[in-house]
């Protein structure tokens, strides 16, 4: 099969695959949107084997206008911890150059942790246990609280991670080639004793 025959056929399945994931999308979202009361006295009506009374949440008034998302999103809601609590209201009262400075602070702590780890514990280079310890980083700060609310920092450490161990195997393999040429010129001009 040429190259065109793939592409073509790659094509084909990205076609098939957004429609089918756009429908999936388009009824998930009018399902979501159906009002929450009427839709589960319907399937207790029909003596349905699903109704949707585990979505129901402990406290909650649920009248006749919300939706089954909005019952939802009362159920699933996780109750913030004492420190997401505390981090929010320290963020209320920094400046937002402190807030950046500290959120800068705690992703380079993090990062250095990792840094020392994989210097110390195993053969990594240092280039490369940086770009892994950036990495591990801005992962540890996607998940512990922070003093910016929000999740734009978190993906911006991300993004900067992911760019710079991107470039560091980029200048990596840009430089393979030119060392074993040049150890090959060395071993070449070095004479050999008979």
């Amino acid at each position: 099969m040429s190259w065109r025959g793939k592409l073509l056929r790659i094509a084909a399945i990205l076609v098939v695959i957004l429609v089918l994931s756009g429908g999936m999308y388009r009824l998930a979202n009018q399902a979501l949107s159906l009002p929450f009361r009427a839709t589960n006295d319907m399937l207790h009506h029909r003596n349905a084997p699903i109704t949707l009374d585990f979505l129901i949440p402990a406290g909650v008034h649920i009248d006749e206008q919300m939706t089954i998302r909005a019952v939802a999103h009362h159920r699933f809601q996780k109750p913030k911890t004492h420190l997401t609590r505390m981090m929010e209201k320290l963020s209320q009262i920094l400046p937002v150059r402190y807030r950046i400075m500290t959120t800068i602070l705690i992703y380079i702590f993090w990062t250095f942790l990792f840094l020392i780890f994989f210097r110390i514990f195993t053969w990594m280079r240092y280039w490369t246990a940086l770009s892994v310890a950036f990495v591990c980083g801005a992962v540890v700060y996607y998940f512990m609280p922070d003093i910016i609310m929000g999740r734009l920092d978190d993906a911006g450490a991300l993004l900067w991670s992911g760019v710079f161990l991107t470039l560091v195997r980029y200048v990596a393999r840009r430089r393979k080639p030119h060392n074993g040429v040049a150890q090959t010129a060395q071993s070449e001009t070095v004479p050999t004793r008979s």
